[in-house]
């Protein structure tokens, strides 16, 4: 069975419940019919004995009885019998033994000579010189036995027919109600021969458990089609971002060493390859860290921490690069605040959304530049609420969908110390995500930009 097609085993099921109803039903049915037939037989042999005794009377002293008297009646044998057991009229069976005793008001059966009878006995009281008279009424059962053992013979030669019928009309139900199956496995295997992931696999016309299945595949290869599309927009832009560094590397070194040059010229080309691998390790540190999200729940190490004295910390650990940028940093924080989480990667994400405020202020805005950290309890039942926000110079609209991706940037031109990858917004998505929760933004250009996280 366990190498059986699922079309198969669903005929071999369907076949097997089939025959055993079948076989309960013809089952059910000779039981029902046996003592159907019993019951109307011992039914008929009494109304038949006790009808008898219209054509019984008594006339000046003598048992008179009518000529008219049906002794076999119904398949019922009658014989009438004296008060002293004598038969009077009638008879039995050949096979029916003549000195069975009378039993009064008695249905019985009697077996003789390999054949069953059904015997009832009725005695009636009659006035002086008669006594009584006793009727006795004798059915022979193979009679039924017979008629039964036909419809029975009758019933099993039809049987096999219906189930064979049955079968055949099942598996062709089976197969075509399995024809979506084959139409998706068809779909499927030319999908994954040509490795077009924009295809999708067919949905069927009537709307039962195959189409939903299909629908919910079909939903699971868009999103596997927009990873695969990230991912190679990823590599694509991990090349771009190494290749710069890198390329300057060589250029500095085929530099110095096509002659020989002053020390202060060795000294700015050294510093410029300096300058090159530490920007290429800060690109890899965060692709390190960019990698613990694909496993976001081994990710975090969650614990209970008072997340308004981590705003505080970071407000202050960040003053003095928000000060070297002309940049006030603000924090408007409800104390008391206890989250469960991961602390480290709170920080990393009050750091990422305020430095990359600072990086992005409007020097010279009337009030002066400015990011703020706001930080509440959120509404009743809900988590803790994050807000940065700055006037800075802002983001375009069009630009917005786009932010929170690896590497994106709205306006490359605007990177200052050539240490922005475009990681820090994707990275402080994956931390909100991490925690159950959710990152907007809201830009207008040329006012500044407000990053809501709700936990």
């Amino acid at each position: 069975m366990k190498n059986l097609s699922i079309k198969n085993k669903v005929t071999i099921y369907y076949s097997a419940v089939l025959i055993a109803v079948a076989v309960i039903l013809v089952a059910a049915f000779l039981i029902t019919m046996d003592y159907q037939t019993k019951t109307t037989t011992k039914s008929n042999l009494i109304k038949t004995v006790q009808s008898s005794f219209e054509d019984i009377e008594q006339e000046h002293g003598k048992l008179d009885i009518d000529d008219d008297l049906d002794l076999y009646k119904k398949g019922v044998a009658l014989s009438v019998y004296s008060n002293k057991g004598k038969l009077i009229r009638g008879s039995v069976p050949g096979s029916f033994p003549e000195n069975a005793a009378l039993k009064n008001d008695s249905c019985r059966e009697i077996t003789s000579g390999g054949e069953k009878y059904m015997v009832y006995d009725l005695y009636t009281k009659y006035g002086k010189g008669i006594g009584g008279v006793w009727v006795r009424g004798v059915y022979n059962m193979d009679t039924s036995v017979m008629a039964g053992r036909s419809i029975m013979i009758f019933m099993l030669m039809i049987l096999p027919v219906i189930i064979l019928l049955a079968i055949l009309f099942g598996r062709r139900i089976t197969k075509k109600s399995f024809q979506p199956i084959a139409e998706i496995t068809s779909a499927a295997d030319d999908i994954s021969g040509e490795n077009d992931f924009a295809k999708r696999l067919p949905l069927g016309e009537s709307r039962d458990e195959l189409y939903y299945l299909t629908v919910t595949l079909n939903q699971m290869m868009d999103r596997l089609e927009k990873a695969f599309d990230s991912e190679k927009q990823f590599s694509s832009d991990v090349s771009h971002e190494l290749r710069t560094p890198v390329s300057v590397v060589l250029a500095e070194c085929e530099y110095i060493l096509e002659e020989n040059r002053s020390q202060e010229q060795y000294k700015e080309s050294i510093e410029s390859i300096k300058k090159q691998c530490v920007r290429t390790m800060s690109l890899i540190q965060q692709l390190l860290q960019l990698s613990r999200s694909m496993d976001k729940g081994a990710a975090l190490e969650k614990e209970e921490f008072d997340l308004s004295s981590l705003c505080v910390s970071v407000i202050d650990e960040l003053s003095y690069v928000a000060d070297e940028k002309n940049v006030k940093l603000e924090g408007e924080i409800d104390k008391g605040i206890i989250y469960n989480g991961d602390q480290t990667m709170m920080m990393r994400l009050l750091v990422n959304l305020i430095t990359n405020g600072i990086k992005y202020s409007q020097n010279g805005a009337a009030g002066g530049s400015y990011v703020k950290l706001s930080l509440g309890a959120g509404a009743s039942g809900s988590g803790p609420v994050i807000i940065v926000e700055d006037n800075g110079i802002g983001i375009k609209a069009d630009d917005i969908p786009g932010i929170f991706d690896r590497f994106y940037k709205a306006d490359r031109s605007r990177t200052e110390d050539g240490n922005s990858f475009g990681l820090g917004l994707s990275m402080a998505k994956w931390i909100t995500e991490a925690h159950g929760g959710e990152i907007t933004a809201e830009s207008t250009p040329g006012e500044g930009s407000r990053f809501t996280v709700r936990l």
